[in-house]
């Protein structure tokens, strides 16, 4: 259990660094040294200096981890990412060593990512699109040059390792006319059948589906799947024969938005399911006895019930059942909203004795790793204190645990501990240079009540104030909306510290980590009761904390788009507002996104007329009630929340000569602001023109 955190990369402020300690002992009296300049807050330009670790994996041995690390490149306008390597026992000032190419591959935006071990240690393999398309690369660990194993015409998504090393298997997009290499099309033509056809970030999808591939080391790839649905997230059986998969197979597909865990036989190609096809299974991970699967779990497809850690018997014997009783009242998702990572959840782990799981539990903005012991039906929470930990990873001998720790300093870091969550250990500073040349504000947690009595958390950021003075004040609501802020590091609410703005980050009814029943609770009730928390907050900290009443703004980025644009026809009291990708028809949006089967289910009525209340929770319905000065901010090529929305809030605006103004991010999708989605240009500009629109409103 930790108790006491790891705090040495946080950066002391110049009050503490200046604190003397009084001794009744007389010395005589020196002049004091010249005080070094203040260091700056952050900046916009900042953003593109942060780097991001990434996928922590335990050689088989335990004494190495394996990570990536992304970098942006300002003047080449690229993200690229590397492999490094930690010991997990590294002595105090060990650091660690890039193992795949940097330089001119840097420059060029290259990717080396995913990277897994061997079973014996010998090689770790990565996926790298130093070729033109993301494929399997092999770097012997004793020495030379990495090898590429694959060249899938369309890339890979994801592999693993069969068990005994001798052989992989891959996700790959494909289509029947592969087979016949007819040349491509959609430069002509694109063709709509189904509601799949397309996916925010992947674009038009031309047809294609994942399916599984099988790679020897040596010899040909075999496609060992033809399925017209996509096959995620395998795993293989410790024998080697069979893999188990998540996909809807169910008749019309796109027609559904569950999955169900499957099995397929390797030899025979025969697939049987193991868990219903009216829910949502994620994550498989396969026991080391052979005897069940772990996976993660969802009743419905809302995005509002708690993600599960579930397990079932491979043979489909018993009914699939939570890991514990006590389970259920958990959920396992870990995208604590910092615009950085962006982990949905990572697969359960199992300790050897094929008895106990480790799994993350989101809880009131962190995440925390647990140990589930089925055979006593107990849970042992192994982390403490403040902080998200991302990404974690078993060793094989259930002896270390790695994952990525942030918290509201830190962007991320490689931490190692025991299996039982004892001697943590803080093993890479990936930004520390940066974070210790920068004054950084540290948020404060507080909590109201809402209208109806309801606890709302959020976190404040108070900039440095003279004595007597008060700051405007900056409302950042998240995205999902069934997402969470918390304790991680969020660039632009240090920048608006740093400007002088407050900033209050809020979890309104509807947010994860506050228990199911808080989380449904804006199910087809969007801009009512989550609007009246929000509201509330404000309240709040005007009457607890030096913020001016007068001078307030609102932003956020999807949902938080959404309820940006909606509390703008609510409310007069915001002097500027800044919608990133944001809705404003319910109608239109329901309609138009890749998520048109979500809406249903998150906005779908129960009852109610589905057009009357969407287009009563609709801000272009009453965009006549908007006079705040409103900058719109979207990616072009959002499938999620489509450019229209803002467009034709744009329209609707400048009809009646309110000022609006609205740009376009060619190329961008959705998570436009994510380092692997937006360009670094694009990413700067979009908070530069936030912080400006603010400065200038507010």
């Amino acid at each position: 259990m930790i108790d006491n955190d790891d705090l040495s990369t946080i950066p002391q402020t110049n009050e503490q660094q200046d604190d003397t300690i009084h001794s009744t002992i007389q010395v005589p009296v020196v002049e004091p040294a010249p005080q070094a300049p203040p260091r700056p807050f952050s900046s916009v330009d900042d953003l593109l200096a942060l780097r991001i670790a990434s996928d922590p994996q335990i050689s088989p041995d335990g004494s190495l981890i394996a990570f990536t690390i992304q970098q942006c490149n300002a003047q080449t306008n690229t993200t690229s990412s590397t492999i490094w390597l930690v010991r997990t026992k590294a002595a105090k000032g060990e650091i660690p060593w890039q193992i795949t190419n940097g330089g001119e591959e840097e420059r060029q935006g290259r990717h080396d990512l995913s990277p897994r071990w061997s079973p014996d240690g010998n090689t770790l393999a990565f996926l790298s699109d130093r070729s033109g398309s993301p494929q399997i690369y092999l770097l012997p660990m004793q020495g030379g040059e990495a090898r590429q194993l694959t060249n899938l015409k369309h890339g890979i998504t994801e592999y693993s390792w069969r068990p005994d090393g001798k052989a992989l298997v891959a996700h790959s997009p494909w289509r029947p006319a592969d087979d016949r290499d007819l040349p491509e099309t959609s430069d002509i033509s694109v063709v709509f059948t189904r509601l799949d056809e397309q996916w925010d970030g992947q674009g038009y999808k031309q047809g294609r589906h994942q399916q599984l591939w099988f790679i020897p080391l040596e010899g040909a790839p075999v496609r060992l799947t033809a399925e017209p649905v996509d096959l995620l997230q395998s795993c293989w059986s410790p024998d080697g024969k069979e893999i188990a998969f998540c996909a809807n197979r169910r008749p019309d597909p796109d027609l559904s938005v569950s999955m169900a865990l499957w099995v397929l036989n390797v030899a025979n190609r025969q697939m049987r399911r193991l868990t219903p096809e009216d829910g949502l299974a994620q994550a498989p991970a396969w026991s080391p006895d052979g005897q069940h699967i772990a996976y993660y779990y969802a009743a419905d497809q809302t995005e509002a019930s708690n993600v599960v850690p579930f397990v079932v018997d491979v043979q489909g014997s018993s009914a699939p059942h939570p890991a514990t009783s006590q389970s259920p009242n958990f959920t396992s998702i870990e995208w604590i909203v910092d615009e950085l990572h962006s982990y949905a959840h990572t697969r359960p782990q199992w300790y050897p004795d094929s008895k106990a799981l480790l799994a993350t539990f989101q809880e009131r903005g962190q995440i925390h790793l647990y140990h589930l012991d089925m055979e006593h039906d107990t849970m042992t929470r192994l982390t403490g204190g403040n902080g998200c930990y991302l990404n974690p990873q078993l060793s094989k001998d259930g002896q270390i645990i790695a994952a990525i720790r942030t918290d509201w300093f830190t962007p991320g870091d490689i931490w190692s501990m025991g299996g039982n969550g004892q001697n943590s250990h803080k093993l890479t500073g990936i930004n520390d240079t940066y974070l210790r040349s920068h004054q950084l504000v540290r948020p404060k947690r507080i909590t109201w009540q809402s209208f109806d009595g309801l606890e709302i958390e959020g976190w404040l950021y108070l900039p440095l104030l003279p004595e007597g003075a008060k700051a405007p004040l900056i409302l950042e609501v998240h995205g999902g909306p069934n997402l969470a802020w918390g304790d991680s590091y969020v660039h632009e609410f240090q920048v608006l510290a740093g400007k002088g703005f407050a900033v209050l980050a809020t979890n309104p009814r509807g947010s994860s980590g506050y228990g199911e029943a808080f989380c449904r609770k804006n199910l087809n009730d969007w801009g009512g009761d989550d609007f009246r928390d929000l509201m509330a907050g404000i309240d709040h900290v005007i009457a607890t904390e030096p913020v001016e009443a007068n001078r307030l703004g609102i932003g956020g980025i999807s949902y938080g788009g959404y309820m940006t644009n909606w509390a703008i026809t609510q409310t007069n009291r915001f002097k500027a507002a800044v919608s990133r990708n944001g809705i404003s028809s319910l109608l239109s949006a329901g309609l138009l996104s890749d998520q048109t089967l979500w809406f249903d289910l998150a906005m779908g009525g129960e009852g109610q007329d589905v057009d009357a209340m969407r287009r009563s929770s609709s801000s272009l319905t009453f965009a006549d009630k908007i006079i705040t000065p409103l900058l719109l901010l979207h990616a072009a090529d959002d499938l999620r929340c489509p450019f229209s929305e803002s467009l034709q809030l744009f329209v609707e605006l400048r009809k009646r000569k309110q000022k609006v103004e609205l740009v376009r991010y060619p190329g961008a999708s959705h998570l436009m602001d994510w380092p692997d989605v937006g360009s670094p240009l694009q990413r700067a500009d979009r908070l530069a023109r936030t912080v400006e629109w603010f400065e200038r409103y507010v």
